[in-house]
């Protein structure tokens, strides 16, 4: 069959149609600065320690374990951030609105929600973590 659609492509002005159903080759992994990689580990180990980390998937925990304890090297402290905000009901409307609309969800939540996630993003604002997380 591959011979056929090759033979075809060919036959109908060239390998056009080939270029585009091959794969794009795969870019190599961006290096992580030792801060970087730091900072997502204080960013999964405060998520592991919050209440989040009942919610998460066991797949979740074990990425987060890893990460934490730097066995895994992390692209960034987002991974734990977003994984934890998304913990949280309604996170994907929020995110997905005006910054406005995810400002007014998080001024709703309650202090024991808020506490947690502030503890993940330290030194964070919430202009910042909504752009990063857009």
């Amino acid at each position: 069959m591959a011979a056929v659609s090759a033979t075809t492509a060919i036959a109908l002005g060239g390998a056009a149609g080939l270029a585009q159903a091959s794969q794009a080759p795969v870019a190599a992994p961006q290096a992580v600065s030792v801060t970087q990689q730091a900072e997502a580990q204080q960013a999964a180990r405060a998520l592991l320690a919050s209440p989040f980390a009942v919610s998460l998937s066991a797949a979740e925990r074990t990425e987060m374990t890893k990460i934490a304890s730097g066995e895994v090297s992390a692209a960034s402290k987002w991974d734990a951030i977003k994984a934890a905000f998304s913990k949280v009901g309604g996170f994907a409307k929020a995110i997905g609105g005006k910054f406005s609309d995810f400002k007014k969800w998080y001024d709703g939540l309650s202090w024991w929600v808020r506490a947690p996630l502030a503890a993940i993003s330290p030194g964070l604002t919430l202009l910042e973590i909504y752009n990063a997380l857009h």
